[in-house]
Formats: structure tokens, sequence, C-alpha cells
């Protein structure tokens, strides 16, 4: 199985990050800078496109404090079914030195 590497962490396909609760777009890509020393230049969520850094000033704004779910169902215009416990999220991220970078996805558990 390939291995593969970010900084000093290796990981494989099976592997994710795990995260409890359902944060705003700020913490979270606060949480992968302070944890993990990565910068996360776009996420999504299926085919939903939650945050890129190219996203316009306005637009940005309105989105960085909202909860991860309500700006799935916004941007999605459909709601999340109340059996989904988590959301499954896919990034691109650079790291410390401004490198694009593979990483695994992310299960944010949403509720219990």
């Amino acid at each position: 199985m390939p291995k593969y590497k970010y900084h000093e962490t290796e990981w494989s396909l099976w592997d994710r990050f795990d995260i409890e609760g359902d944060l705003t777009l700020t913490e979270f890509l606060d949480y992968f800078k302070k944890n993990h020393e990565l910068e996360v230049t776009m996420l999504s969520c299926g085919v939903t496109m939650l945050y890129a850094f190219f996203i316009q000033g306005k637009k940005r704004e309105e989105r960085k404090n909202m909860k991860l779910s309500q700006l799935v169902e916004t941007i999605s215009k459909k709601p999340i079914p109340p059996h989904v416990k988590a959301l499954t999220l896919e990034m691109r991220v650079n790291d410390r030195n401004d490198e694009k970078v593979e990483v695994p996805y992310v299960r944010l558990v949403i509720r219990k």
C-alpha cells in the first residue's frame, strides 16, 4: 500500500482526520493551521465547494462564522438528512513551506 507524507506524518489511504463537533469554517481552518501546520486552500463536501482561497471578500466573510453543516446545507440547498451523523470532507492544503501536499480526508462528526 502506498504511503504519503506531510511534514513528518506518514499516512495511507486507510487513514483519515477525525474531528468531533460541528465547527465553524474559521474554527476548522484554524484547527489545521494550529494542530497540523497546514493551510487549507480548498474544502469540499461531495460536489459542494465550501471554501477556496480565491472566494471574494463578502462571500468569504459570510461563510467564516457558519457551522460547516449549515454551510453544506446553504450552498447545496439541501438539508442534511437526520440519520447522517458525520460529514466527509476533502481538502487541498499547503504545508509550512507553502508547498501543496496530499492529506487524508476528514470525518467531521456533526451529531451523536
